[in-house]
């Protein structure tokens, strides 16, 4: 009886030593994964013509489109000596679907043709450059305006000229 009881507390040890071991390793991957998926977020850099398809809640689109209007005056006025802001802002163009299309919302549109090699086109980056203590909240709401269902709130492609007319 005594070694059952035994065999018995050493499963358990067994069983919570490797319960522990995985939450650990969970944990660890998760950091890790999230880390590397934010700063991937932030490199928004294209060797072509790119479309972005943005998703923003009903009720944020102004939300948005004040942080589009900071993002305008940021490529103006950016004194970046690396990246031509002002040349980014002139082939970044923003459009807002007329209709929603997909029954989740407005959907905003960025195409960007020319791309400035090399350039970083994440928002916060650009944003940060000219107004550093706007940044953090205007993050916040671009973010919140996003939907936030579980679905795909944005989607990018680089695109290949196939024909010119």
């Amino acid at each position: 009886m005594q070694s059952f009881r035994n065999r018995r507390s050493v499963r358990r040890m067994m069983i919570g030593g490797v319960f522990a071991a995985t939450l650990a390793v969970g944990v660890g991957l998760g950091t890790v994964l999230t880390s590397g998926e934010a700063e991937a977020q932030q490199d928004y850099t294209f060797n072509s013509e790119v479309i972005m398809l943005h998703w923003v809640k009903a009720g944020a689109t102004a939300d948005f489109e004040a942080v589009m209007r900071k993002l305008s005056d940021a490529l103006e006025q950016s004194q970046n000596t690396q990246v031509n802001r002002q040349a980014q802002k002139r082939g970044w163009k923003v459009y807002r679907a007329a209709d929603d299309i997909m029954g989740r919302g407005a959907m905003y549109v960025y195409v960007i043709d020319p791309v400035v090699a090399g350039a970083n086109y994440a928002e916060s980056i650009i944003i940060d450059e000219v107004f550093p203590a706007e940044t953090q909240s205007l993050y916040e709401s671009l973010v919140g305006a996003y939907q936030s269902d579980g679905q795909l709130t944005t989607w990018r492609t680089n695109l290949t000229p196939v024909a010119g007319f």
